[in-house]
Order: structure tokens, then C-alpha cells, then sequence
């Protein structure tokens, strides 16, 4: 219990850090091919590296911030700690603020408590009070639009990559900008990928992904609606940022009890 609060006080202190590092506009088309594939297809070259740099992970920890349009309304960000295990897939978050947030909680293992998650729900700060739920409940995703499998760096790459397949499914164009930029003082390579035409499958209008140039992982993601007339940018749908990032740390099944 120490140990979840001394993290809580440096995500506190820090994670507005990091989320604020991504906001700065940059140009697009910054970023120089590294080869061929890179060139005629940079976001499936991306894709794929983050996947395979995935797949080499055993576990990792992290600071995770969520900031999310939940009904019609974009509320503002909230800091959670975030573990992974690749095997037996198991993911759990524990928000820290706002002070409304702090203390839910949410965790999932493949295979265990009959495939649900086990929550703590908002609004039990300082209670033992857990629920059992199936990932679809509404209870599972603690007031946000995912539950806790859909919150990890995984679950980011994955979403990417559909969004990728179903635009070159529907042979609608998309447009990538990847260039050179900074978050939380780390280079990192940020894509902004245009969906311009919609349909009824669109995940969103824009999409900036921010992946480390060193671990190849994602780091933050943005996803906005379409500009409305009059406007040049649209609204803020998601934006997940993951910072702190210590893979490989040996957790164990305690992590996800």
C-alpha cells in the first residue's frame, strides 16, 4: 500500500508534465524515410514495429493519463497506474486523481475469475467494496469508453492498426504526416493520420500517435472528430498518454489480484 502511494504522489506531480509536452503543434512531413517500406507506407512500417516490440514484452508498468468524451462531454484528465503481463495476458489500472477518481480500480487475467473483470468501483475510496463484471458492463471501463483491457499500450497499437484496415479495406484514402518530435523530453516519431472520408466505420476524422524512437512503443495517442464549419480542428474524442514506462520488471500474480 506504501509503495501505490508514494506512486501516486509522483503521478500527480508529473503526469500533467507529459501530457502537456505533446500539445505543441509541429509541420507534418518531417520525418525522413529510413527505407523503402517506410517511404511508400510509413504508418504500416509503424504498425508493425510497435507490434513486434510489443510481442517481445513480458510486462511492463506505467503512468497512464486518460482524458475522454464520455456522453457528449470531454472531461478532463485523469492518472491511473497501469500494469501489463503478456502471459497469462493480464492488464490492471488504479487512478490517483482526480480526488473523485482515486483509489478505482479495475484488473483482468485470461483464464481467471470466469473471464471478468474485477472492479473497485468509483466513488469506493478507502473501501474493500470489489464487483465482479464482464468486460462489456458498463461497470468495467470506471466511467471512461474502454474497460481495462482496452488501456494498455497493446490495446493502442491494435486500435491503430484497425483503423489502418478498415480505411484499405474500404479503399478510402489515408493520408500520413510522420515528423520529428519531443515528449517528456524523449524523441519520438508522431504521425498524424487522416481519415478524411466518412462512413459509418470511422473511428475518427484525426489520429496523432506518438511513438518512442527508442522502445518503438506508442507513448500517447489523440483521437478528434471531424473540424466543423468555421473551425480547423475538431473536437477531442480520446487522448491516452503512457508515461514512465519500466518493461520487464518482473510482475508477478499479485500485480493483478
Amino acid at each position: 500500500m506504501r509503495g501505490w502511494r508514494n506512486w501516486a504522489a509522483a503521478a500527480v506531480a508529473g503526469a500533467a508534465v507529459g501530457v502537456a509536452a505533446a500539445q505543441p503543434p509541429a509541420a507534418p512531413g518531417g520525418a525522413k524515410a529510413a527505407d523503402p517500406l517506410r517511404a511508400a507506407d510509413p504508418l504500416g512500417a509503424m504498425i508493425a514495429e510497435a507490434k513486434s516490440a510489443h510481442a517481445a514484452l513480458r510486462d511492463y508498468a506505467c503512468t497512464f493519463t486518460r482524458q475522454e468524451r464520455v456522453g457528449g462531454a470531454l472531461g478532463g484528465e485523469q492518472v491511473a497506474e497501469l500494469k501489463y503481463r503478456a502471459n497469462p495476458h493480464s492488464v490492471a489500472v488504479r487512478f490517483a486523481r482526480p480526488e473523485a477518481m482515486a483509489g478505482a480500480s479495475a484488473s483482468y487475467v485470461t483464464g481467471k475469475r470466469l473471464e471478468q473483470v474485477k472492479v473497485r468501483p468509483v466513488g469506493a475510496k478507502g473501501l474493500d467494496r470489489f464487483v465482479l463484471v464482464g468486460l462489456d458492463d458498463p461497470k468495467a471501463k470506471l466511467d471512461g469508453l474502454h474497460p481495462v483491457t482496452g488501456y494498455g499500450v497493446g490495446a493502442v497499437i491494435d486500435r491503430v492498426a484497425k483503423i489502418a484496415a478498415t480505411e484499405k479495406g474500404m479503399n478510402n484514402p489515408v493520408d500520413v504526416y510522420p515528423s520529428e518530435f519531443q515528449f517528456t523530453g524523449r524523441p519520438v516519431t508522431r504521425y498524424e493520420v487522416l481519415t478524411r472520408r466518412p462512413h459509418a466505420h470511422r473511428y475518427a476524422y484525426k489520429t496523432l500517435v506518438f511513438v518512442d524512437n527508442q522502445s518503438k512503443l506508442p507513448v500517447r495517442w489523440e483521437a478528434y472528430d471531424a473540424p466543423r464549419p468555421g473551425t480547423t480542428t475538431g473536437e477531442l474524442i480520446e487522448a491516452h498518454s503512457y508515461t514512465d514506462l519500466r518493461a520487464n520488471v518482473g510482475l508477478g500474480a499479485a500485480a493483478f489480484e
